[in-house]
């Protein structure tokens, strides 16, 4: 059986999770909305030990890991964990601030290991700009070779964007950059401040008023008709109903349907939660309890959540169905 072949039993089955596995806190980016990259104590996860949480993962209905960081590919077994996914048919994403890691010994390694798509961030269409929020030299330049590199290899490739303050009144204009650099897909985050020990995210750069975060994301709403924006609509008009103070449709299922593993194997409900469900290494499926949590907008426990609530689900399901027929 291949990726999406579970991926499809799983769901049909009403057995399918998803996760985030953070494999280290080691970074090049000094990123202006994230503080991981100051953590001191530095991690990289033992490798035969996320062989385990991997296996682990896929025993509790997890048929979908974006392996993040840190930087994920400075981990010196990425391959090893990678491959495993695949042997395990998971449907594995990844993720990169800085293009300069993707050298063409890395780019071998994301296709060996059968990678179903490479995210790069980007920020703003300038130079300039991507700077300040990253403070990485010539970022675009690199972006732009890194996108050509990996669509060489036939390896899909996606633009990360964080709507913040350095973009969230330019969008359409980044958007078309993307489509220059020759991404095949946007995907986005919505500012959020986390309050957890692990993953520290927050800055000046995403205090956005939720008047400018609704007005950017219904700017999104629009621009899905010209471009492959991977966020369901569905799911962003029920953030924008959340920051309008209103009872959102879908509550997010962080914690039952979807999970952050982070670099000690702690298991969390998302990135912004402080408590920790347990360590993946020993926690027991049903130690896995039926919840739903209204507290934030974090944009990847939101968007998965949306496809796992009866009834309700079927109309975004057919909606991302179309999206990718028209893609």
């Amino acid at each position: 059986m291949g990726k999406k072949s579970s991926f499809l039993k799983t769901y049909l089955t009403n057995q399918l999770r998803v996760a985030e596995f953070a494999l280290n806190n080691i970074c090049t980016a000094k990123c202006q909305f994230c503080s991981i990259w100051k953590q001191k104590k530095k991690y990289n996860v033992d490798t035969a030990k996320a062989l385990i949480a991997v296996s682990k993962l896929k025993s509790f209905g997890v048929r979908f890991i974006t392996i993040t960081g840190g930087e994920p590919l400075l981990h010196p077994h990425f391959a090893e964990i990678a491959n495993h996914c695949t042997k395990e048919n998971i449907t594995t994403t990844t993720i990169t601030a800085d293009p300069r890691i993707l050298n063409d010994k890395r780019i071998h390694i994301l296709k060996q290991a059968e990678i179903d798509c490479m995210g790069i961030s980007i920020d703003h269409h300038t130079d300039e700009v991507t700077y300040k929020a990253r403070k990485i030299p010539h970022l675009i330049d690199g972006i732009k070779q890194a996108v050509k590199k990996l669509k060489e290899n036939d390896i899909l490739v996606t633009a990360s964007i964080l709507i913040s303050d350095f973009n969230h009144s330019s969008l359409p204009t980044l958007f078309k950059k993307c489509e220059k650099l020759g991404f095949d897909s946007i995907s986005l985050s919505y500012p959020v401040f986390s309050p957890s020990p692990t993953y520290t995210l927050g800055g000046d750069a995403i205090k956005l008023s939720r008047k400018d975060l609704i007005t950017a994301l219904k700017k999104v709403l629009r621009l899905k008709a010209e471009y492959d924006i991977v966020n369901p609509r569905h799911s962003i008009e029920n953030i924008i109903t959340y920051l309008r103070g209103e009872n959102p449709r879908f509550p997010c299922l962080g914690g039952y349907r979807s999970f952050f593993v982070d670099w000690t194997f702690q298991v969390y409900p998302c990135m912004c939660h402080e408590k920790s469900m347990g360590n993946i290494l020993t926690m027991n499926k049903n130690e896995i309890k039926k919840t739903s949590c209204n507290l934030c907008n974090m944009s990847w426990y939101r968007d998965f959540s949306i496809f796992f609530q009866g009834f309700k689900s079927l109309p975004p399901l057919f909606q991302e169905l179309k999206r990718i027929i028209a893609f």
